[in-house]
């Protein structure tokens, strides 16, 4: 049975089939995660054909069942499609890390807003030639985690004279003056070895504090980083 018509705008994180004509997608919402069936989603005459895709924002229509996690989608519309990330591999890299770190994390109810609005800032940001350069991927990559440490309560206290910040419980992590300047602001940092740096600190920080997969963000650094243009570190 379907309950209440929720209508609502929606970050599409995840889609994966649900049978040889329909989806499930999984959206980001101010209101905190919302997984639906999206039925005939492939069909030739389907209405949804284009109007949903990753990294789209959309406007949605779905009826919220009362039992389970599966709504029914009722309507889509785009708002949103950020087409140029598909141009780069390595925004597009980002992107998807920065959705499954959103998926895993983003709590239900009122502070959800906040993730939301985090996401769809970092997508938004990761638009346009110049946001694809390695340091500016890198930039978005750190201010990006950084903010999702502070939304789940865990910012890293930098001690700026001593350079160190505390790791869980008594242990203290050792970094640079210039790492911790960069952590404080990274999207001032132009030195695109110092924002690695900062990354690989945070990233030790994000495996002592939060549920994620070290291997898989250290591939999704190195993927980002790579000069493959041939441009001199710091610059765009």
């Amino acid at each position: 049975m379907a309950g209440e018509t929720t209508k609502t705008e929606a970050i599409c994180l995840d889609i994966r089939p649900w049978s040889r004509t329909s989806h499930v997608v999984r959206w980001m919402t101010p209101e905190g995660p919302v997984t639906t069936v999206v039925k005939g989603a492939v069909r030739s005459k389907s209405a949804f054909l284009g109007q949903y895709d990753l990294n789209y924002t959309c406007e949605i229509v779905y009826y919220s069942r009362t039992k389970g996690e599966l709504h029914a989608l009722r309507e889509c519309s785009p708002l949103a499609i950020r087409e140029n990330l598909r141009s780069n591999y390595r925004a597009l890299v980002l992107a998807e890390h920065m959705r499954a770190q959103v998926a895993t994390l983003a709590p239900h109810g009122g502070e959800s807003g906040s993730w939301h609005s985090t996401l769809e800032t970092a997508l938004d940001s990761l638009v346009g030639d110049a946001a694809h350069s390695p340091r500016r991927l890198v930039a978005t990559l750190l201010d990006f985690e950084l903010k999702i440490l502070a939304l789940s309560g865990l910012s890293p206290e930098i001690e700026a004279e001593s350079g160190s910040f505390s790791l869980r419980g008594e242990r203290q992590m050792p970094i640079s003056r210039e790492v911790a300047r960069c952590i404080n602001d990274p999207e001032s940092e132009n030195n695109l070895q110092i924002l690695l740096d900062a990354a690989r600190a945070i990233g030790v920080f994000y495996a002592f504090h939060l549920d994620s997969a070290p291997e898989t963000r250290r591939t999704v650094l190195r993927m980002i980083s790579n000069n493959e243009e041939g441009t001199e570190d710091g610059q765009d």
